[in-house]
């Protein structure tokens, strides 16, 4: 007879979102954030999040894993000099020091005809593809911007993976 343990493995977690997020409900979305992974936590023996590290949803999941002790990959849609320039001085300090705590960058690679929504959507498809539950701040509008949080979320989808969805506000810009 065949020994069989059920033990406890390594799950990994996408975690993508709207850059624009309507600051009264930061808090909320931070503690709802806090409280999935916690209990993801208690369930399994490994967790590891994957983001891009942009700003709004991705970074809050991302702070609120790392109060946890949760590694994180870091997953550039493009290299980190052409990166940068869609942030602003103080978003790229935080993004330099983001990287810093990665446990593994990778970064998309791109052909001769660049273009910065196919490099967003590379990067939410390998999220999506690397990962067993895609953790979605997102508002529930499909807008098919291609690279967009919905599109990924419609990708992940395709692939019957599993799907936690906080629904956001986004702050109008």
């Amino acid at each position: 007879t065949m020994l069989v343990c059920k033990g406890r493995h390594m799950i990994k977690i996408g975690a993508i979102g709207h850059i624009h997020l309507n600051n009264t409900f930061k808090k909320l979305y931070k503690r709802r954030v806090a409280k999935k992974l916690t209990e993801l936590k208690k369930r399994h023996t490994d967790l590891v999040v994957f983001s891009s590290l942009a700003n709004g949803a991705d970074r809050l999941a991302l702070h609120e894993a790392i109060k946890l002790n949760i590694d994180f990959t870091a997953v550039l849609p493009m290299d980190k000099k052409t990166y940068h320039a869609d942030f602003n001085c103080n978003s790229k300090k935080e993004f330099d020091n983001l990287l810093k705590k990665a446990k593994d960058i990778i970064i998309m690679p791109h052909n001769h005809s660049f273009n910065r929504n196919i490099q967003y959507e590379l990067a939410g498809y390998y999220i999506s593809d690397n990962s067993d539950i895609l953790l979605a701040l997102w508002d529930g509008k499909y807008n098919n911007l291609k690279g967009g949080t919905s599109e990924t979320v419609k990708y992940h989808l395709s692939q019957n993976k599993e799907l936690w969805h906080l629904k956001v506000d986004r702050k109008s810009i």
